[in-house]
């Protein structure tokens, strides 16, 4: 399937915008195939801004519209390494929150012996997804009883393993993980993210924002999604939830990447700096690390050439953030490759197709020819 896009905007930037033709070749060639309607991409080291990529269509339908530069994206479950990695690591860093003790000593009802460890290394034992938001009982998405019903639900879901048996990454345990974080935290997860991450990065992210590119035409809602998140169990949580809600741009991506960044090269608190480079090393039983997933093996979306100590992050709308923490490089790209219609399943462990595999062979391209990027210009250290 091919869709109409008409005009197509395009631009590009940063110091590195006049060698990115290979790059730019990649994104524009999955825009005009339709395997990612809209494209952002930005890259960056300690020093700032190397590449600014943009274009494509932000909405084909019902009203066409171009990409703009810095468009706004709903970055779905890169919230997992935006907010609710980082507001773990500073509570803890409060001495709020214990990485290793039970959650069942901040939520009674939940699954014994998970831990705040667990959830963030995906080995909690619950299960990847369930459609929480079918369990509502008519009440409104996002109010306050919504909310808590939607936690009890999630906590309620038995286990399929023991916790730290087995690695599955889970939205579920995700979800457990922002109930203890608002439990520790004595607050709302937005506000909570507002005081003690947001307002040190001072990335532009927020929970929706109109005008972002626009995602499925949703059969559950009846519309094109925009700027409103599209994972409806976030949606059910009124765009406020541990494991998706954020919007924004890839400028304000790599601005938060950076803060962590800083982090991990010791500019900070003694124990904030310990604990960002424990979330980026410590090892767990697969992938990830504390939030962050790290380069899985030649069919990584980081690529081949992406050093195997990065740290990064993907969203099931089409978004990605990885991290060089020794070569000091940043690269977030997002696209809207859910719209307007999700090619390749709609749920998590849905089987690819040819559609959604050509988008899954796009991100280690891009990856590939950032790299070699970089290295041409003497900014890649092997």
């Amino acid at each position: 399937m091919l869709h109409e896009f008409g005009d197509m905007s395009a631009g590009r930037a940063g110091r590195l915008s006049a060698e990115a033709g290979a790059v730019e070749a990649l994104l524009q060639g999955a825009s005009a195939a339709g395997v990612a309607p809209a494209y952002s991409l930005a890259v960056a080291d300690r020093g700032g801004l190397l590449l600014e990529l943009w274009g494509g269509q932000a909405e084909l339908r019902p009203r066409a519209r171009p990409t703009l530069p810095d468009q706004p994206f709903d970055l779905a479950s890169l919230t997992k390494v935006l907010l609710s990695t980082p507001l773990a690591l500073a509570l803890c860093a409060e001495g709020r929150l214990d990485l290793d003790a039970p959650l069942r000593e901040l939520l009674a009802e939940a699954p014994a012996g998970v831990t705040a460890r667990h959830c963030l290394q995906h080995s909690s034992g619950l299960p990847a997804w369930r459609p929480l938001w079918g369990a509502l009982d008519g009440l409104p998405w996002g109010v306050a009883a919504a909310r808590a019903q939607l936690t009890r639900v999630a906590m309620s879901t038995p286990v399929e393993a023991p916790p730290g048996a087995q690695h599955r990454y889970s939205d579920l345990g995700m979800i457990l993980l922002g109930a203890a974080l608002e439990a520790a935290g004595g607050d709302r997860l937005d506000r909570l993210w507002e005081a003690k991450v947001r307002a040190q990065t001072r990335a532009d992210l927020r929970f929706g924002w109109p005008g972002a590119a626009a995602t499925e035409d949703c059969p559950v809602r009846g519309r094109v999604i925009a700027g409103e998140v599209h994972d409806l169990n976030a949606a059910a949580f009124g765009g406020i939830a541990a494991h998706a809600g954020l919007f924004g741009g890839a400028r304000a991506v790599v601005d938060a990447a950076r803060a962590a960044l800083r982090l991990w090269d010791g500019e900070g608190p003694a124990a904030a700096v310990a604990l960002q480079r424990a979330a980026w090393t410590a090892p767990g039983p697969g992938s990830h690390r504390l939030g962050w997933d790290s380069p899985s093996g030649p069919g990584s979306s980081a690529g081949p050439s992406w050093p195997a100590d990065g740290v990064g992050h993907l969203g099931f709308t089409g978004t990605s953030l990885w991290i060089a923490p020794r070569q000091g490089v940043i690269c977030a790209l997002l696209t809207n490759r859910v719209h307007p219609v999700i090619e390749g399943g709609a749920v998590p462990d849905a089987p690819p197709n040819p559609w959604a595999a050509a988008f899954r062979a796009l991100r280690p391209a891009v990856h590939l020819e950032v790299v070699r990027l970089l290295e041409g210009a003497g900014r890649w250290v092997p």
